[in-house]
Formats: structure tokens, sequence, C-alpha cells
């Protein structure tokens, strides 16, 4: 996770490049945005006594090096002569819902490209309609028929066939719409966002500060791990423009830390991936590591094993009774630690824990394991559950036999052919499990599994989703 927020520098115009580019390095911005025509040479399209100009419509690619173009500099406009330019980002403004012949132009371009270049389309969170104007007098809070921009949005992208390199710049206004309509925006691919020097507020010390309102809005925003445009003219003088991208990094910086499962699932939000098949397959070191880092599912284990040995051993037999206790697809251990643990915190002795794994690779660890921590408590069984015979029943099995949805590790198989190591009055811990579809929406996702159909052929099923 970066460290601190990226953010840029927006100019309606540049007379000069370098002195403006060295000028926004200065002041600690990332990168700029600029119009690449150049307002002294701009020619009109339809009439106007620049209609027939003849010469170069914006300045030379000499004026700086390849590194520059494609790494500090996003343009708005002329398609053709940014991918001439690499330039990664290209910002496309939706004034209102006519974008028909935009987006017609723009699919245009993104079938004869092969750059890689990305567009940002920039997209104001409530029209300019629906803004309230306080200096009209007698205007109510109530908008009659308002414009929902996220339709302008949708209709673009959908124009542009959903395509994978168009994207959002999200421009923040005066008035926010509703925290629904907030929310809303977070399912899209918002790749920046754009906040006018104008929203700023003045705080007790002179240094601009952004409403409450504003400031919620933006926080959510940088969970998507968005970039920053400040647009504008400075608006505090006295402290420079500095001081706008340096309140954006100290809001950057009070984000509360992710909780233990938002920082295991980082990286896999929205996430499409080929489904395991563990049964058929041995899974790799790596693919174990993944699931044992999971904060949650391995203390509610040790808590469910912990519940189990207080109610097969009541107080008075602690010191009596002992449990034979069966971990059935052990993996790497993770199950057979929680249940030795769990044993420790109950107090209940365990007289012997098999731990039965089929993946002939993770038997080395667990064999390593038991040689290294458990000891003789832990016998190690390398085999199939179904083949096993076990030399006496267990008073607890464990599993966590899950697989994916539809279960693909054949669990229900797998457990039946292990009961037959279960006491009658055992406990199967899972007792049972429900395999269910939630709705979700997410463009990214929506194109990733378009991809995965080849022309004139079925869509690929065979996928899963995390997120």
């Amino acid at each position: 996770m970066s460290t601190r927020v990226s953010c840029g520098r927006d100019f309606h115009c540049c007379p000069n490049i370098n002195d403006t580019l060295d000028q926004a390095c200065k002041s600690g911005f990332d990168f700029v945005c600029f119009p690449i025509v150049n307002p002294v040479i701009k020619r009109e399209f339809i009439h106007g006594p620049a209609k027939d100009r003849p010469g170069a419509i914006t300045r030379s690619d000499m004026l700086l090096t390849g590194q520059d173009w494609n790494s500090l500099v996003a343009l708005r406009q002329e398609l053709t002569f940014a991918s001439h330019l690499a330039i990664p980002s290209v910002l496309i403004p939706l004034k209102n819902g006519n974008i028909t012949n935009l987006a017609r132009i723009l699919n245009e371009h993104l079938v004869n490209s092969y750059a890689n270049q990305q567009y940002w389309i920039h997209v104001p969170t409530m029209s300019p309609r629906d803004q309230i104007d306080p200096l009209i007098e007698g205007q109510t809070e109530e908008i009659e028929n308002p414009e929902d921009t996220w339709t302008w949005w949708h209709k673009f992208r959908t124009l542009c066939d959903s395509h994978k390199r168009v994207s959002v710049c999200l421009e923040l206004t005066p008035d926010m719409p509703s925290v629904e309509v907030q929310k809303r925006w977070l399912a899209e691919p918002v790749k920046s966002c754009s906040i006018s020097t104008s929203l700023f507020l003045t705080n007790k010390r002179g240094y601009p500060v952004l409403t409450r309102a504003h400031q919620i809005f933006i926080l959510m925003l940088f969970k998507l791990e968005v970039q920053i445009i400040i647009t504008g003219t400075n608006r505090h003088l006295d402290k420079g423009i500095h001081t706008y991208q340096q309140y954006l990094d100290h809001l950057f910086q009070t984000q509360p830390p992710p909780d233990p499962v938002a920082q295991f699932a980082k990286g896999y939000e929205d996430y499409l991936q080929s489904p395991l098949q563990p049964l058929m397959d041995n899974l790799e070191s790596q693919t174990y590591e993944i699931f044992e880092k999971d904060p949650v599912k391995y203390s509610q284990y040790q808590k469910a094993v912990y519940h189990a040995l207080l109610d097969k051993v009541k107080p008075e037999e602690r010191d009596t009774k002992e449990i034979v206790l069966m971990v059935v697809g052990a993996g790497r251990g993770p199950l057979v630690r929680a249940s030795i643990a769990a044993a420790q915190q109950a107090g209940r002795k365990v007289k012997k824990i098999y731990a039965v794994e089929k993946n002939p690779n993770a038997v080395i660890t667990l064999e390593n394991m038991k040689d290294e921590m458990w000891g003789d408590q832990v016998e190690v069984i390398s085999c199939d559950m179904r083949k096993w015979e076990a030399p006496q029943k267990a008073d607890i099995l464990v599993s966590e036999l899950l697989g994916s949805f539809a279960d693909n590790e054949l669990s229900p198989e797998c457990l039946d052919g292990a009961q037959r190591f279960l006491k009658e009055d055992g406990i199967s811990i899972p007792c049972e499990y429900t395999s269910f579809l939630a709705p979700l929406q997410s463009e990214k996702l929506h194109n990733e599994v378009r991809n995965c159909k080849d022309k004139d052929k079925q869509p690929d099923v065979s996928i899963q989703i995390s997120g």
C-alpha cells in the first residue's frame, strides 16, 4: 500500500511547458494535466478567424524527453498526438448527457489504437444544473428531476463497449450527492479525483481545508487508490499552492489502519481466478501460505475445538479422560496447531492427534513439525482419507474441505468416506456448511469475464470470484 497520496496539478493554460513542469515538481506534485493544444495556436473547427490557420496545433514533442512525457504529464483531447507521445492517461470531460458522438470518436480510436493508453472520463459528482447557487434569491434546495451524472458515465462506457482502458476521473462539486450515489461511484473504475481550489475553506491558521462531507468521500476514494488532481488558481497566496497537496497528503495519512481481514484480502478484491482443484491437484506451498494467513478462520476453528473439548470432557474428568482427535486434510498443519492450542486453553488431555493428508509434499512439512514441535502427540498419516483404515475412532473430527462454489474439492464425498472414523457420539467440526451466491456490481470483473470468451465459443465458466 502506498504511504502517500499521488497528487497532480491541473493547468488550464500553460505558456511554457518546461517552466510549468518544473514549478509543479518543486511544489510537491507528482504529475501535471494541461490541454495538448496550445491556446496561442488553437484552431476553430466550425468557423472563426483561426479555422484555416496553417501550421502546428501544439508544441513540439521535443520540448520534453520521452520519459517526462510518459511519466509526468496527463493530457486532454487530441488522442492521436497523445498516443504519439505515449502519454499514460488522457482526460476527456463530460459536460452533459449528450455524449454519443464523443463516445463514437473515442471508441473508433480504441479499436484502431494499439497503445496501452488510459482514458479518464471526467465526470462531476453532480451536474451544474443541480448545483445550489446561494446567490440566486429564493432558490430551494430541492431540485425537480435532478440529473444523475452516473448515467452520463454509464451511457458513455456502454457506447465504448465497456472498454477496460476507459475509467473515471470524478470531479468533486460544492454540493455532494446522497450517500447512496456516492457508494455507487465506489463500484466504478474511479482512477482519479479532481478537486478545485474553490472547494477549500480556510482554517484558523490560514491553511486550506475541505468540508467534512468532502473529506469523508475522499477517504472512501483513497481505498480505491485514486490519484488526486488539484485544479484552479491558488486561493491561499500567502501559503503557496503546495499547501493543498500537503493537506491532502495529511488527509491520506489519517486513514485508520486496515483491519486484519481487510489486510488479508488486500490485492484480492474483485479478483477473477481459476478455481483450485485440491483433490485432483496437489496444492503448492505458496497457496497453503495464503490460506494460513486468514486472520479469522483458524481462530474460529480453535474456539470451536475448545468448546468441543469442554463438551466431551467434564471438569471432573479432566485428569482421567483423554480425547482422540483427527484432522482430515491437514495441509501444512494450521488445524493441528489450532487443536493443540485449544487443548491447552481448555486444560484437557489429548491422547492422540491424527493428521491425515494426501499431498506428499505437505506431508514433509507435517513430519518436520512433528519432529520439531509436536512430538509423539501427533501422528502424521500420508494417505487419502477415503482409503485410510484408522486404528481407533475419533471423539472429534476436524476438517476444512469447503472448496469453492459447486464444491470442486469433493468435500461431501471425502467427508462421507471419513465418517466411519467418528464415534457415534463424536463431534464433527464443521457439522454443516452452505454454499451461496451473492449479487455484486463490478465493471472490472464484468470485463474480465467477457475476456474469457473466445470468438465463436461459449464463455469459460470455470472461474470464481473473490472480493
